[in-house]
């Protein structure tokens, strides 16, 4: 018997120019369908809820649900992940609930610094709902920050600046928090170690999140962060940075847009970069004689089962598998399979204007999976041309804000400033610099196998991998928990000193090759992301020498979230500068 299905949507496991070999035939819709289906991603599953775990997979609705389950999920409950990475206490003075099971005890008496927790909250999804907790910093003068619950226009919940302030939130504000129905909804507050030692002042140096300035977040840390080497900075990035629409593809995607278009999330690389990002995984190609970005993979044979096409939401897609190979008894996935994103021009675009608007910020664009899908055909070993990509970088030389001052040759990046890599601004101010954009070349060409050779370009961006030593190595699963355990493994084996080659942690979920029929691939991003900030500010994940650099993401938020959980490593775990 099928499984209650309905329509799903479908989600093509594009792994960049990866082959994915041959695999055994399924011999019934049924048992390709339970094959999806026994295991599927735990998206969720790292949190005691009391609600049932997400379900990316699509297989599930309320009805088929227990009733308790149903229940449950007519209650408004989250859980405030409060993150205190600042040198001071948080003191509990009291508060007030109205028809709210939890909150009042949830609520720790203290939190001590560098110390992340959890406060479950649930209220009855009554409009009159509401509730308040407060703290203090007495080593700031007993200053006052409270928590609230409102029912009404909720579930809302918020930070009311009472008599503490912090970077872009003035005393007498109230900051909403983007509510995560059973999740975790984060709050981070920031400040250098060395704070308790100096005459400081919260307006300009604790850094709060949601609140943090991410189009300019780099400049407003600049003064910390001027002497530390890049291989010693946070940053966040996004996976598959161009793919937020699709412009183009193989008919089998077109058939199925979702397909692809969401592995870095709905916004642009422009928009991207407003929410805080700085570290972009660009994969060109040669759409229609025009640069775009790219995500294709290669199949060497996938063999799925007939019938599909009487699976309902199947029909198109089943059609366009037919017509691979094989016909409707025997279906194959062969070839190379994507879609085309974002265009290079008009990323060339949005870089241009955030530059220009945002000084003090630094970018780094990583180009590799180059193709040319007019003319790859059946071929898994394609590549760019040397000739293909010299033609792509002189359209990159209309990027303005290349990092051109960086001169020396065959230089490791990774050992250069902030200062060194950020140009001085016009006006010789020492604390004021112009933005830096890092064009770094990672690929091979398909004339000999060689890497892109970039001499002809040089002092005017362009930089290869080798320039670049960092540690970048995705996990290649679907499960939320073994994604995690592979990365922190991995961060703590190639990361245990401040002064190591970078660490990029992949944040991200592979879904295996043949589930061209499982759920949307941002569902399972935006699941991921609700566990980051638990996870990678856990007691005792990150040290003063072991964090990661470079933190790629899926499904980025345009919300300031997942910057704020990265930017904050730079306020409280890396090294400090002196004044300028």
């Amino acid at each position: 018997m099928l499984l209650p299905l309905k329509p799903l949507v479908a989600a093509l496991a594009l792994t960049g120019s990866a082959v994915v070999q041959a695999a055994p035939l399924f011999d019934s819709v049924t048992a390709f369908l339970t094959h999806l289906t026994t295991n599927p991603p735990n998206a969720a599953q790292h949190l005691d809820l009391k609600t049932p775990s997400s379900d990316p997979t699509g297989l599930n609705t309320i009805s088929t649900l227990s009733s308790s389950a149903q229940s449950a999920l007519q209650k408004n409950q989250a859980y405030l992940l409060l993150i205190n990475a600042t040198p001071f206490t948080l003191r509990r003075t009291g508060g007030h609930s109205y028809q709210m099971p939890a909150w009042d005890n949830s609520f720790p008496d203290l939190v001590q610094p560098g110390q992340s927790v959890r406060v479950y909250i649930e209220a009855k999804t009554h409009k009159d709902d509401a509730a308040e907790m407060r703290y203090v910093v007495d080593e700031l003068g007993g200053r006052e920050v409270e928590f609230q619950y409102r029912g009404r226009d909720g579930p809302v919940l918020q930070v009311a600046w009472k008599s503490l302030a912090a970077v872009n939130n003035p005393v007498g504000s109230v900051r909403k928090l983007v509510w995560h129905q059973g999740n975790n909804v984060p709050f981070v507050l920031a400040a250098a170690p060395s704070a308790r030692n100096t005459n400081f002042d919260p307006t300009q140096e604790l850094m709060a999140s949601p609140g943090l300035p991410t189009a300019g977040w780099m400049k407003q840390g600049y003064e910390r962060m001027h002497c530390l080497k890049l291989r010693e900075i946070a940053l966040p990035g996004t996976h598959n940075s161009g793919m937020s629409l699709l412009t183009g593809g193989t008919p089998l995607v077109k058939a199925r847009p979702e397909s692809v278009q969401c592995h870095a999330s709905q916004m642009t690389v422009g928009k991207q970069l407003e929410a805080g990002a700085r570290w972009f995984d660009v994969r060109p190609v040669i759409a229609g004689g025009k640069w775009a970005t790219g995500h294709y993979t290669f199949f060497n044979g996938i063999k799925l089962p007939g019938g599909l096409a009487k699976v309902p939401g199947l029909g198109d897609l089943a059609k366009e598998i037919g017509k691979l190979g094989g016909g409707d008894k025997e279906m194959v996935l062969e070839g190379w399979q994507g879609g085309n994103g974002q265009y290079i021009a008009d990323i060339v675009r949005e870089v241009n204007e955030f530059t220009e608007k945002n000084p003090g910020e630094l970018v780094v664009i990583n180009l590799s999976h180059g193709l040319n899908t007019d003319t790859f055909s059946r071929n898994p070993d394609a590549h760019l041309s040397q000739q293909e990509w010299e033609r792509l970088m002189t359209q990159l030389l209309a990027v303005k804000n290349r990092a051109t001052h960086i001169t020396q040759p065959n230089v490791d990046l990774t050992y250069l400033t902030l200062s060194d890599l950020l140009p001085p601004a016009n006006n010789g101010d020492a604390s004021r610099r112009g933005s830096a954009v890092l064009l770094v070349v990672d690929d091979i060409t398909s004339d000999n196998n060689q890497r892109v050779d970039l001499s002809k370009f040089a002092n005017q961006g362009f930089f290869f991998r080798g320039q670049l030593a960092i540690f970048d190595s995705y996990a290649d699963t679907n499960n939320l928990n073994n994604m995690i355990s592979d990365q922190f493994a991995k961060m703590q084996t190639h990361r245990t000193k401040a002064d190591d080659a970078m660490f990029l942690l992949s944040w991200t979920l592979t879904q295996p090759p043949e589930t061209t029929i499982i759920g949307s691939i941002v569902q399972y991003a935006q699941d991921a992301n609700m566990a980051l900030g638990e996870k990678l500010w856990a007691q005792g994940r990150m040290t003063r020498q072991t964090y990661p650099n470079v933190v790629s993401v899926d499904a980025f938020d345009g919300d300031g979230e997942v910057s704020g959980l990265v930017a904050a490593i730079n306020w409280w775990l890396t090294g400090e500068c002196p004044a300028l």
